[in-house]
């Protein structure tokens, strides 16, 4: 996987945080700039969940989750 592609969907290139974290393909500063995006788009996405623009298959405070992991990687990731 490229980083493009990483940083274009996040939430596609990984499972979850926790498996970018875990990635050996990526380097720290990598890693972060991938975060930094993918905290970004869950930002966008919990203003539309406020707005009431929530995909029909969405699950109920499943970006929040996302958000708070992603933030906590951010504050444990080297910079």
């Amino acid at each position: 996987m490229n980083l493009q592609q990483a940083m274009k969907n996040p939430n596609v290139a990984f499972e979850s945080p926790e498996a970018l974290e875990a990635s050996t393909e990526f380097t720290a500063p990598q890693k972060r700039a991938i975060l930094v995006q993918w905290k970004d788009q869950l930002e966008k996405l919990l203003i539309a969940d406020e707005e009431s623009m929530l995909r029909s298959d969405a699950k109920p405070g499943a970006n929040a989750d996302c958000l708070r992991r992603v933030t906590n990687m951010l504050t444990r990731l080297p910079s």
